[in-house]
């Protein structure tokens, strides 16, 4: 736009679109400065606030919605124009009416004071059309005339496709699939696609302004035109130019892909674009019912319920024809999707941005600058990574069996790894551990695990002590880190680990020592009888883990010795879920509460002492905090219930192989039997000690932040009950246990533990581990004499040299003498030194994974379960997830640089704006 009278005149034809009501079409005046004054998309984003359209649309509804129709109108009039090419006028004033356009449909969308929605009015309610008169539907006129822009000759494809009759032009834009050559589109074009993409995705964002409740039941009307009443030939151009634009490499040579500057390169903006209305498009279902409550009626063809529906369906339409049938044409061809060659281009391209991104967090020039980086999507590929994979099996087969299978599982891990810690970065985690499970149900892939995983593609902050390991070792360690964390943001993505784990199970060979204490480590936790109750999905994790070891058992147990021995070492875990006794637990989880909630209050209290100034108690800042696992450990529990022997967290006193699990970097706690009464140095104390400090990040739950809200409401359940008088103190905790925060706390009850204790398979699992620790004890014993026998033979033979003829100890036993007694203690101490250097750790090792254990083991024939995976079901929740990530990141990045639907009303997600 020009000077600031040009602006000035802009802001008085908005103004007076408020002011004046009921202008009349041919006050063209009022409607031509739109179309002809801005000069780019910033004129139009600036001076036409959110405020501005809110009043017009409020106060002057005619005046809106005549806007709309006149800006459309002149759109069509200038995209039929045959020197429209050739006019940069014409193209000035249709790029115009796409900003225009793009800058008031978010606001169609918008709920308005009245609660009203003017969505059906403005674009779903046939009228007649500006200047023609002919009646249409304007939602569907401009829903097909934005697909076509996206392939006008001229304006955003090369002129050299046109057409004899007509400036649209089917054609797909990148080479990749569908296409062998480019068009050699210029920067012109490029920025064209990039304008006409935004509208159609604010077209298609409906899906935001509904709640995330009912965005499974609402049609989205301009996404089911676009999806299932389209062209097929359109549909098939638009999905093959969507995918090859987005995985358009455009990397020069060697350099890092780092870019130093705000502004995104328009090649950039049309990739992410391009990913993003791709999304859209594959994940949209029509619901399985037309909603026709709070005015949302589904007016286009192609409903369920619709008769002539099945005889239009896309097998049987022709490839120029308009399918009107149930199926979303999009998922239906990226199913098709079977040559060699495009799981190549798929493949090798999101290994690319996988790449780009992982190399661009490891350059030393993105670490010091901390700037956003050039070509990085990593997010976005990883979803179109799980798009493929569910909808498209061939390529599952594909990836399973390709050689780049591991590493993409590595880089995968990788980002899990880089980002569970930020909060930013959930959705990129979930998404992950979702398509690891999703892979994790094919046997082969599970199999591919067992191969040897190098650890130099990854950081010296992620590599494991262990010099060989495999990718399930690393797998699993990557699970544990994961659930260590307790982050409140990951709790959606523990079910998705766990179960990755179950799955690979079966195929589980020769994993290391620190990979089997701390999957032991893992299972002491979740097996605790507090951390079971305090939360329902709890016991989900515990039937998923008890999976684990039930499949090693029956089909593994050889091939696991150290898993095994550490499983026998830890038996005493097993055996307590056996007599798992609901009142002891709660009492256990009301001391977890009490100590938690008594910390506290102590950290509050140095707060406010060192901050007198401040009115708020700093605990009262976890009132916003929704959290399922705490920072309280279960080793604080045992010491909350006063280090008892018998108490249900820990291993019973009497069993001479139980152990305190620690997370796999120092030894297990051992017996003196199995030890061979090895004295333990101080090294080998504080290695467990900081072990045992580590495992503590992992437990309870959601309640114990319920509490703290409870206490910032002047409310504390857990001191309510501790001050009834006459009452019996245990049974008051293990109320206060019951009892939290209300109504959102869980509930146990015996009938609920009845419902999934008995399935448990515990017995044959038990069963196993004492037939093994009868002969580990027996091996153990054994060892223990064997070198007591070698010490005592060694001491004979030292003995005989001292008092030999001529021998030097005994010159100089008479040059320095000794008493009797001295010399006795002496004797005695090299002999009980060498007895303690006795390690059965390898002795026991080599025997479980011979023939011998095998036979030692019980009848499992009656006990053996069916190998079958846990599949990844499409559930309503997932779903909603899914959709509102997807919605999420195309607010997020339609925030820079215009902001395209800052400060609407969005009720898809939360929007929270930093100050």
């Amino acid at each position: 736009m020009g000077g600031e009278n040009s602006k000035l005149a802009f802001r008085k034809c908005v103004f007076r679109l408020a002011e004046q009501r009921n202008l009349p079409d041919s006050a063209d005046d009022a409607w031509s400065p739109f179309w002809l004054l801005p000069d780019g998309p910033h004129d139009v984003f600036s001076l036409v606030t959110p405020a501005d359209i809110r009043r017009i649309r409020d106060h002057a509804q005619e005046n809106f919605i005549k806007l709309i129709d006149k800006v459309f109108d002149r759109m069509l009039v200038l995209k039929a124009a045959k020197d429209m090419v050739k006019n940069p006028v014409s193209t000035k004033q249709l790029l115009n009416c796409v900003r225009i356009l793009t800058r008031l449909i978010p606001f169609v969308y918008e709920v308005c004071p009245d609660g009203s929605v003017m969505e059906d009015i403005v674009l779903w309610t046939q009228r007649p059309r500006p200047g023609s008169g002919a009646d249409y539907i304007l939602g569907r006129q401009m829903v097909s005339a934005t697909v076509d822009l996206l392939f006008t000759s001229g304006f955003t494809v090369p002129l050299t496709t046109l057409g004899e009759d007509s400036a649209v032009r089917y054609t797909i834009w990148e080479n990749g699939i569908g296409q062998t050559s480019s068009l050699g589109s210029s920067k012109e074009h490029v920025a064209n696609r990039v304008e006409v993409l935004r509208l159609l995705l604010v077209m298609c964002s409906r899906t935001m302004y509904i709640p995330a409740a009912r965005s499974t039941t609402l049609p989205n009307r301009a996404l089911h035109a676009i999806a299932y009443n389209s062209n097929k030939r359109m549909i098939l151009c638009l999905l093959c130019s969507l995918i090859n634009t987005s995985l358009r490499d455009r990397a020069q040579g060697w350099a890092i892909p780092y870019r130093g500057t705000a502004a995104m390169d328009p090649n950039d903006e049309l990739s992410l674009l391009s990913m993003q209305t791709l999304f859209i498009l594959l994940d949209y279902q029509m619901p399985a019912s037309k909603a026709t409550s709070s005015g949302e009626s589904d007016d286009v063809a192609g409903s369920p319920h619709d008769p002539e529906s099945d005889a239009n369906t896309p097998s049987m339409v022709l490839v120029t024809g308009t399918s009107t049938g149930s199926q979303n044409l999009f998922r239906v061809f990226i199913a098709k999707l079977h040559r060699t060659q495009e799981f190549d281009y798929l493949f090798t391209n999101i290994m690319r941005l996988l790449d780009e991104a992982m190399r661009a967090n490891l350059s030393i020039l993105a670490s010091v600058t901390k700037n956003p980086t050039k070509h990085v999507m990593p997010q976005e590929a990883a979803i179109l990574l799980w798009v493929l994979l569910e909808n498209n099996s061939p390529f599952k087969d594909y990836l399973v069996d390709h050689n780049s299978s591991l590493k993409l599982f590595s880089v995968l891990l990788y980002f899990m790894l880089n980002g569970y810690s930020d909060p930013a970065q959930a959705g990129m985690v979930r998404t992950i551990s979702h398509i690891l499970h999703y892979l994790s149900e094919d046997s082969r892939f599970a199999t591919r695990l067992m191969q040897p995983f190098d650890q130099s593609i990854l950081p010296s902050t992620m590599r494991i002590v262990d010099a060989s390991i495999t990718h399930a070792d690393f797998m699993i360690n990557t699970v544990f880190t994961l659930l260590s964390a307790s982050r409140p943001y990951l709790v959606p993505v523990y079910s998705n680990l766990l179960l990755l784990v179950r799955n690979v199970s079966p195929y589980l060979t020769q994993i290391s020592q620190t990979t089997a204490d701390k999957l032991v480590s893992l299972f002491d936790i979740i097996s605790s009888p507090a951390f079971i109750i305090s939360e329902p999905y709890h016991v989900r994790w515990l039937i998923y883990l008890i999976e684990v070891f039930d499949y090693v058992v029956h089909y593994r147990a050889v091939d696991n010795p150290r898993l095994m021995y550490s499983m026998v070492k830890a038996r005493s875990y097993f055996t307590r879920l056996r007599s798992f006794d609901i009142d002891k637990a709660k009492t256990e989880l009301a001391l977890i509460r009490e100590k938690k909630g008594k910390s506290e209050a102590n950290r509050t209290i140095g707060r406010s002492q060192a901050r007198s100034s401040s009115s708020q108690p700093a605990g009262d800042s976890a009132q916003n905090v929704t959290s399922s696992m705490s920072a309280l450990s279960l080793t604080a529990a045992a010491a909350a219930a006063g280090a008892n022997e018998s108490t249900p967290s820990t291993p019973a006193a009497d069993d001479n192989l139980s152990l305190k699990v620690t997370d796999g970097n120092s030894s297990p706690a051992l017996s003196d039997k199995a030890r061979g009464k090895r004295p333990e140095n101080k090294h080998s104390i504080e290695a467990k000690t900081q072990s045992s400090t580590s495992i503590q990040s992992i437990a309870l739950d959601e309640s114990a932040n319920m509490d703290k809200n409870d206490k910032g409401k002047g409310k504390s359940a857990d001191v309510g009950n501790q001050t009834e008088p006459g009452k019996d103190k245990g049974k008051a905790k293990a109320r206060a246990g019951n009892s939290g925060s209300g109504q959102h706390q869980f509930q146990p009850t015996a009938e609920w533990v009845f419902s999934w204790l008995p399935d448990l398979p515990l017995d044959p699992i038990i069963a196993v581990l004492d037939a093994l620790a009868v002969h580990i004890d027996r091996i153990s014993e054994e060892v223990q004499k064997d070198a007591e026998a070698a010490a005592a033979t060694l001491a004979a033979s030292e003995q005989a040299a001292k008092h030999a003829p001529g021998s030097d100890v005994k010159v100089d036993s008479q040059l320095h003498p000794q008493s009797p007694t001295k010399q006795s203690f002496a004797d005695d101490t090299a002999f009980s030194s060498s007895a303690a250097s006795a390690d059965p750790t390898q002795t026991v090792i080599h025997w479980l994974s011979s023939d011998a254990m095998l036979q030692a083991l019980p009848d499992l024939e009656e006990s053996m379960p069916e190998i079958r995976p846990r599949l990844q079901g499409l559930s309503p929740a997932l779903v909603i997830w899914f959709r509102s990530l997807l919605w999420s990141m195309i607010y997020a990045s339609g925030m820079k640089p215009f902001g395209i639907w800052k400060n609407t009303q969005v009720k898809l997600f939360v929007v929270k704006h930093s100050i």
